[in-house]
């Protein structure tokens, strides 16, 4: 029988399903994989919202291109 101190806690990959102990440990998570992970997502949130206002400023329709002229009027007056 063991005891407490011999019990592993289960590890799971990111899918959810359990792994085996030699695999868990072959695979341990850093703390660089995290800053990472926050680096992409920024890079990759920064581009969303860029294409889709190059998109908005790009779409043909009078009123967004008003608002696209106010908003250039805007930003030259800083």
């Amino acid at each position: 029988m063991r005891t407490r101190s011999e019990i592993q806690p289960t590890a799971f990959d990111p899918f959810g399903e359990p792994v085996t102990d030699g695999v868990a440990r072959a695979c341990p998570e850093a703390a660089g994989d995290r800053t990472a992970r926050r680096v992409g997502g920024a890079v990759f949130w920064t581009l969303a919202l860029v294409i889709l206002a190059g998109r908005v400023y790009a779409y043909d329709m009078p009123a967004v291109q008003d608002v696209a002229a106010h908003a250039v009027q805007m930003l030259a007056l800083r």
